[in-house]
């Protein structure tokens, strides 16, 4: 077995040391929003994570990233991980993208810097990025965005509040409110993970090298192209609240095999934007998200020390197959394999750093058929099943 820490560029979500609301009336520069089309067998797309990261680093607290899973590059072989929304391949299809990585930054036609040359879009090729994004925040914002949001551990139901303020009139009289839930450190498949973002690669053998997938989207809180915003003339503030519930695995739905993969409420954050119709992003923000324990919300905190994520994969598999396992806090973990009988033909046991971990399972000489995997790591346990098919 085999172990690496790697390193984590965002930030944890959990804050309570401030709030992010009420929104700011002082007139701003726009914030970067930069959407990335991006799939796990893409050969450049980690490449693109990279420079993603960098423009976000270079800009603190002025600039987003968000990772859209779509195209035929995401589609997932039986047995990994579904990184697809049932947002992200509308979303691309109006930027006019010819090749993966794409990206748009604010959703903004700059001609010189399309990826389509035939019939220029808002895509752009990774190269392109850093200097659409220099341009984009030197402009002044008509419009302010502010959010912060509450978790409850209990029923995992986010509850978001955010708000607009108009500095100056709005150039399009219809504008949209989006919200965009993420998620980091996310352990699947990525093709050329380690030659071209190896900080993200974790390398443990042929079955157990994996990438920690970051700014994942997982969910629009908003619709597919936002909530309309009612009025856009200087003075206005929009505030509205909203509830979502989040699932303890995604994808929603699986189709060919994929593996669900556990979140995080830790892991999580949100992005929110508004849009002149639905393209050209005007600014955005990001903003804290305070977990607790139940309600009411603040009385007591969630402690993500607690948290811990574990997927087996691949699934089916043949002769061998891995736990990724990623954990908040140095733990004894026991794994354990079950028979359809309840039979125990598997079992090992390790104290384990915080970290990421990827535990080797020999399933040579088990024969075909459905097992249970029984994840332990301190008091708390998890269970999945494997189906080993050779």
């Amino acid at each position: 077995m085999k172990k690496q820490l790697l390193s984590i560029l965002a930030a944890s979500t959990v804050f309570t040391a401030f709030a992010q609301l009420p929104v700011s009336t002082t007139p701003q520069n726009r914030k970067i929003i930069l959407e990335e089309f991006t799939g796990i067998t893409c050969q450049f797309c980690p490449d693109g994570h990279l420079k993603a990261d960098q423009i976000t680093a270079f800009y603190p607290g002025n600039a987003y990233a968000i990772n859209i899973h779509t195209g035929s590059y995401a589609n997932p072989a039986s047995g990994a991980p579904d990184f697809r929304t049932a947002f992200g391949s509308a979303i691309a299809a109006q930027t006019n993208l010819t090749g993966y990585p794409a990206g748009t930054v604010n959703r903004t036609l700059i001609p010189a810097n399309s990826q389509n040359t035939t019939t220029p879009g808002t895509a752009q090729s990774r190269s392109k990025w850093a200097s659409s994004s220099a341009s984009i925040i030197a402009l002044p914002s008509n419009l302010n965005v502010a959010l912060q949001a509450t978790i409850d551990a209990v029923t995992n139901i986010l509850t978001v509040q955010a708000e607009v303020y108009y500095t100056g009139n709005g150039i399009n009289p219809t504008n949209y409110l989006n919200i965009a839930l993420l998620q980091d450190s996310v352990l699947g498949p990525q093709t050329s993970g380690a030659t071209y973002y190896p900080a993200m690669w974790f390398a443990s053998n042929p079955v157990g090298q994996q990438y920690q997938h970051n700014k994942l989207l997982r969910h629009m809180i908003t619709g597919q192209w936002g909530d309309v915003i009612p009025t856009t003339t200087t003075g206005f503030t929009f505030a509205k609240t909203y509830t979502y519930t989040i699932a303890s695995q995604y994808p929603l739905t699986v189709s060919g095999g994929a593996i669900k993969t556990n979140v995080l409420l830790s892991k999580l954050k949100l992005v929110a934007f508004v849009t002149e119709t639905q393209q050209n992003i005007v600014s955005g923000c990001t903003g804290p998200i305070t977990i607790v324990s139940g309600m009411p919300t603040g009385v007591q905190k969630y402690d993500p020390s607690e948290e811990y994520s574990a997927t087996v994969f691949p699934n089916p598999a043949a002769d061998k197959a891995t736990l990724a396992l990623l954990i908040s806090k140095q733990e004894n973990v026991v794994v354990k394999m079950y028979n359809m009988l309840g039979a125990e033909v598997y079992t090992t046991s390790s104290d384990l750093e915080k970290g990421i971990h990827s535990i080797d399972l020999n399933i040579s000489d088990l024969q075909s058929g459905v097992y249970f995997v029984k994840v332990m790591v301190g008091n708390k346990e998890k269970t999945q099943k494997l189906t080993i098919s050779k």
